[in-house]
């Protein structure tokens, strides 16, 4: 039997928080989360049309990039304590289809949690950015935006 030679990848790194309490609230509460997402997003020059919460978990955003032949419509997936941390390669596909469908120039997802190497995988090549919870608390901090 002859195994692909290739290397797992490399596991993602953990966020680890020594109590309960120095658990940010934007990665426990909706509203928090929300805002936190809003604020993020207009970090990146993208004028914030409207939101919506799909279910307890997911908060969908549409913005908009004024810059010229480059800007266009962008979407958001923000998705709050998904199901064992994870965010799985089937949502990561139906946000994929719901950007090219849209015509959207890119998509953005956002977690509190991780995501599966597989939806890692498939949007190589794609306009979706994939953020998970390490990525995510990192940029706040680099914006200043942390607390």
């Amino acid at each position: 039997v002859l195994l692909k030679n290739t290397a797992p990848p490399p596991p993602q790194d953990q966020l680890h928080f020594d109590s309960v309490d120095d658990i940010p609230a934007f990665l426990k509460d909706q509203e928090s989360f929300e805002e936190k997402c809003v604020e993020f997003l207009s970090k990146f020059n993208l004028e914030h049309k409207h939101s919506i919460w799909a279910n307890n978990s997911e908060l969908e955003i549409a913005m908009h990039d004024e810059t010229p032949v480059v800007g266009g419509i962008y979407l958001a997936l923000c998705i709050i304590d998904p199901p064992n941390k994870t965010v799985n390669a089937i949502k990561v596909k139906g946000f994929l289809d719901t950007v090219k469908g849209e015509g959207a120039s890119r998509g953005i997802m956002i977690t509190t949690g991780y995501f599966e190497d597989k939806a890692i995988n498939l949007i190589d090549e794609e306009p979706v950015e994939l953020v998970n919870v390490v990525d995510f608390v990192s940029y706040l901090k680099k914006f200043g935006i942390y607390e």
